[in-house]
């Protein structure tokens, strides 16, 4: 049986232990990353089942490139000392030939070493770089704020005037009434469900992540994406 854990820490009176099950690796709630699908999850792990984990650094012998860790490199090279420390083993179905760490100033990053086919590496790189879930804002606004400190919220990759605009943004919902305030004034009031509101929320999310744009200027932008991309359609609509 799991043992129940405190929440921000080990279980009550005893000390933190090693992992040994999958049930000791806990999800994050603070996790800014939306759950996938259930379509997502099945191809991630068929990725996983034919490349194998790609979070690390990755070199494929057969043509003596990278297929993963293109970044790290980069900045290993700024280091003092790098020495990449590889163990030969058996060619497993992913194709491993090798395992390891890249040791950088005294610090352990895994290694590891494939033989692929070109169009194997081609295809292993884009998966590396398409695995990432969709960004749930106001967590990541939420676990920024919840850092408290300068230093190492700047090292999360956020520029600073994003940080500036994700930590003072609103989101919360209209408490009630309409979506776009009062009507007064010539405007329009549109109201919506909550199924519609969180759907606008998700669309404001994809056009400005920092979460300037407002619901009227949201809307207006997607409408007239969709004019745009069916002029026919909507001539055709206008006249009638």
């Amino acid at each position: 049986m799991a043992r129940q854990v405190k929440k921000g820490g080990a279980a009550r009176g005893r000390a933190a232990t090693p992992a040994t099950t999958l049930d000791d690796l806990a999800p994050n709630p603070k996790n800014p990353r939306k759950p996938f699908t259930a379509d997502e999850l099945k191809t991630f792990r068929d990725s996983l089942e034919r490349f194998g984990d790609l979070g690390g650094i990755v070199r494929n012998r057969t043509t003596d490139q990278l297929i993963g860790g293109h970044k790290r490199i980069e900045a290993f090279r700024a280091a003092t000392t790098v020495k990449v420390v590889a163990t030969p083993q058996a060619k497993d179905r992913q194709g491993t030939v090798a395992l390891g760490y890249v040791l950088v100033d005294g610090t352990r990053f895994a290694y590891r070493e494939v033989e692929w086919t070109r169009a194997t590496e081609i295809a292993a790189n884009l998966a590396a770089n398409r695995w990432g879930a969709e960004w749930d804002w106001r967590l990541v606004a939420e676990s920024l704020k919840a850092i408290g400190d300068d230093e190492l919220r700047a090292m999360t990759g956020f520029a600073d005037h994003e940080l500036a605009n994700l930590m003072a943004a609103d989101w919360d919902a209209p408490k009630k009434g309409d979506l776009m305030g009062d009507s007064e004034g010539g405007g329009h009031a549109v109201k919506l469900t909550e199924e519609q509101y969180t759907l606008l929320s998700t669309v404001k999310a994809k056009l400005d992540p920092t979460s300037q744009i407002g619901d009227a200027e949201a809307i207006a932008t997607v409408c007239r994406a969709w004019l745009a991309s069916k002029p026919t359609a909507a001539r055709t609509r206008a006249r009638r």
